[in-house]
C-alpha cells in the first residue's frame, strides 16, 4: 500500500475512535460522575448545569407528563387544573446511561429556568405522586457519618433506582414516583430565618405518605442522595384557559389551586 495512503488511513482510523470515544465521554452519566466525584460540591454544581448548557440530559427528562386534577380555588370553587411534569428527575446523561443527580435549589432552578419550567409546592409532589405511572418503596440508607453526602453513594442510589424499576419491568422515562425527596417552594421561601436554606418535601410510601415532611431545617448548599428535581412546566392550564405557574403561586384567587399555602407565595424561586 501507499506509505501516504497508509498514513492518511491510519490517521483517520485514529480520529474516527478517538472522536467516538470522546463523545460517548460527554454523553454518558456514569463518565460524568467518574470525572466528578472528586470534585467539591461547587464544582460538581457547576459541571451539572454546564451538562444541561451543553444538551447532556435524557430526552426523556422534556416528555412532559400531563397530570389532570379537579381543586378548589380560594372561594372554594372547583377549577380543573392541568399541569406538564417531567417523567423523572433531573438527571445527567443519555436515555441509556444517566446519572439522577441530588441538586441544591441553586442549581435546580437555573435548571428549571433553561428547561421554561420550575419546582414543584409540597401540594404538586402529592398531585405527581398520584399521577405517576410507577410508584416505587423509598430506598435509604443507614446515616453513617457523611456518607449520605458522597458522590460515591449519590450515583449508588440513582443506579438502585434504575434497577428497581428495570425490575418492575419498566423502561427509563417511565413516569415515577416515591424515589427522591423534592426540592420543593412554598411559602417558607419567606421566612426571614432562613433565607439560606433548601426546603424538602416527599419521599412516599406506597401507601401514600411521604417519609419528608415539608422542611427547612438544612442549609441550601447540603446535598444528600435522597434529594431530586422534579420539574413543573411553566404552562398550566385552568378550566382550558393557559396560566403561568408561577403567576399561579402568586395569585389570590388561584394559589390553593397549586399550593398548601393559605397565603399566596410572594417568592417563587430561590
Amino acid at each position: 500500500m501507499n506509505p501516504k495512503l497508509c498514513k492518511f488511513l491510519c490517521t483517520l482510523l485514529m480520529a474516527t475512535t478517538y472522536g467516538l470515544l470522546f463523545s460517548q465521554e460527554t454523553a454518558g452519566g456514569s463518565v460524568f460522575y467518574e470525572r466528578t466525584r472528586l470534585l467539591s460540591w461547587e464544582q460538581r454544581e457547576k459541571e451539572a448545569v454546564d451538562e444541561f448548557y451543553a444538551g447532556n440530559y435524557p430526552d426523556f427528562l422534556t416528555k412532559w407528563e400531563r397530570v389532570e386534577t379537579i381543586q378548589n380555588d380560594a372561594n372554594g370553587a372547583e377549577r380543573s387544573v392541568v399541569l406538564f411534569v417531567s417523567p423523572d428527575y433531573v438527571a445527567v446523561g443519555d436515555n441509556h446511561d444517566y446519572f439522577t443527580i441530588p441538586l441544591t435549589p441553586m442549581a435546580s432552578t437555573t435548571i428549571a429556568r433553561m428547561l421554561g419550567a420550575s419546582l414543584p409546592t409540597p401540594k404538586v409532589v402529592d398531585l405527581v405522586y398520584k399521577a405517576s405511572r410507577l410508584k416505587l418503596e423509598p430506598f435509604n440508607y443507614i446515616p453513617r457519618g457523611d456518607r449520605n453526602t458522597t458522590p460515591d453513594l449519590l450515583y449508588e442510589h440513582s443506579k438502585v433506582i434504575q434497577a428497581q424499576a428495570k425490575a418492575a419491568g419498566f423502561q427509563p422515562g417511565v413516569f415515577v414516583a416515591g424515589v427522591k425527596k423534592d426540592v420543593v417552594v412554598s411559602a417558607k421561601l419567606a421566612d426571614p430565618a432562613r433565607q439560606k436554606h433548601v426546603i424538602i418535601y416527599g419521599w412516599h410510601r406506597l401507601d401514600g405518605n411521604p417519609i419528608q415532611p415539608e422542611y427547612n431545617g438544612h442549609v441550601n448548599w447540603y446535598v444528600d442522595y435522597s434529594h431530586g428535581t422534579r420539574l413543573v412546566n411553566n404552562r398550566v392550564m385552568i378550566d382550558g384557559v393557559e396560566y403561568d405557574y408561577q403567576s399561579v403561586l402568586k395569585d389570590e384567587l388561584l394559589h390553593t389551586l397549586l399550593s398548601y399555602d393559605k397565603e399566596p407565595l410572594s417568592r417563587t424561586e430561590y
